[in-house]
């Protein structure tokens, strides 16, 4: 059984990212519409990445918001989420400069 087919059974059942310990890659197959998108091309990917980027900082956010709401979660686990979600954003602001550079 895969991971797809366990979130369609049971919505609540998958843990948020940051809890589990799952890839980017991994969590995109669970959350509909962040999959492989149909279209090919740049715009496609930058779009998945952006999206991917969000993905991040929400997980983050809600590590953040459980931890500070008193969830049994380790403080390293949100530290790693910040973390993970700040080098993203950070990855695609450098990846913008150099659209706006080269443009």
């Amino acid at each position: 059984m895969s991971i797809a087919e366990i979130a369609a059974l049971e919505p609540g059942f998958l843990a948020p990212t940051w809890q589990t310990g799952l890839t980017p890659s991994l969590a995109s197959q669970v959350q509909p519409g962040l999959g492989a998108s149909t279209q090919s091309g740049f715009g496609a990917l930058l779009v998945d990445g952006l999206q991917s980027v969000d993905t991040q900082l929400s997980t983050a956010n809600a590590a953040v918001t459980d931890f500070a709401l008193g969830a049994d979660l380790p403080p390293h686990q949100v530290v790693m989420a910040l973390e993970q979600a700040r080098m993203s954003l950070q990855f695609a602001l450098q990846v913008r400069s150099r659209l706006v550079e080269g443009y």
